[in-house]
């Protein structure tokens, strides 16, 4: 038990805060690079990625604001394209529920991802380094089968604020396919009130966890497995929003709203176009995946 209370951490705690940008900075990019690259190979046996917008992007540091599907499946996508769009390696922000444990705050940090955290941001862009980033986090990542491909951020500025203090450009990147790898046998607002909350109570879930949005779906992929649905995907990578005239200056919530919403209506115009590609292509896409769409 006593091993179990060391190992578990405040992740707020400043020297944890610290020691994610310590060793995040100290990778080895390169290396990362090299497996994003194999990640890509296997994305592309079953998602054949198609990448539009690699012009819109600027010399780093760079914040990419995504829009979020089942499972958070889209970084599978998003990180390859934006890398081989970019000749750069790039950071994910996860949920800070993944760095309470020191083991898995390790191997997170290892595969190149951080929490999200502004000190963190602050730190890596102070380097040069691009960030991906989902504002909606799991809220987003855990919607509702009817709500693929919406944008749930609430009232979140951070990223704003986050940028806006290094004059960073932010880049939207929209992601449609992956919301589609997956049905569901349980949407995230039915968790609560199933027989499977009453499993999750005996295993330690209080009831503040199942009203909470950090509850997933019960996701249905391939045959009814966890496997995805091999379905193609799209990435559009937007019109920068410019930061560099906010820095210096106060940013006021209104200003803050202005930027978020102008961020927002990019990547949901990347949303739309990526859409209409995947419409446009479905004569093209072979009887065989045809037929796994429908299992």
């Amino acid at each position: 038990m006593a091993k179990a209370q060391r190992n578990l951490a405040r992740e707020t705690d400043p020297a944890i805060i610290q020691e994610i940008i310590e060793k995040s900075l100290a990778l080895d990019e390169e290396a990362l690079m090299a497996r994003v690259d194999q990640l890509h190979g296997v994305v592309k046996l079953f998602a054949n990625p198609t990448v539009v917008g690699g012009e819109n992007i600027p010399e780093g540091p760079v914040l990419y604001i995504g829009n979020h599907s089942t499972m958070a499946m889209d970084v599978m996508v998003a990180l390859p394209a934006l890398q081989r769009a970019s000749g750069r390696f790039v950071r994910g922000m996860s949920d800070e529920i993944m760095y309470r444990y020191e083991g898995i705050r390790d191997f997170v940090i290892g595969q190149g991802a951080v929490m999200g955290h502004a000190d963190i941001g602050n730190a890596l862009f102070e380097a040069g380094k691009d960030i991906l980033l989902f504002p909606g986090g799991a809220y987003e990542a855990n919607k509702n089968l009817d709500e693929r491909y919406t944008i749930q951020w609430k009232k979140r500025t951070g990223f704003v604020r986050m940028a806006a203090k290094h004059g960073v450009p932010i880049v939207p990147v929209g992601i449609v396919g992956p919301d589609e790898w997956f049905g569901r046998y349980m949407d995230r607002d039915e968790v609560a009130d199933s027989w499977l909350a009453g499993l999750l109570k005996l295993g330690g879930a209080s009831d503040e966890f199942l009203a909470s949005d950090q509850v997933p779906p019960i996701p249905r992929g391939l045959f009814g497995t966890l496997l995805p649905r091999p379905q193609r995907a799209y990435v559009c990578i937007g019109e920068p929003v410019a930061t560099e005239g906010l820095m210096e200056k106060k940013l006021t919530r209104k200003k803050q709203e202005a930027v978020r919403d102008l961020v927002r209506e990019r990547l949901e115009q990347c949303i739309a176009d990526m859409l209409l590609l995947q419409a446009q292509d479905r004569d093209t896409v072979s009887v065989f995946r045809r037929f796994l769409s429908f299992y």
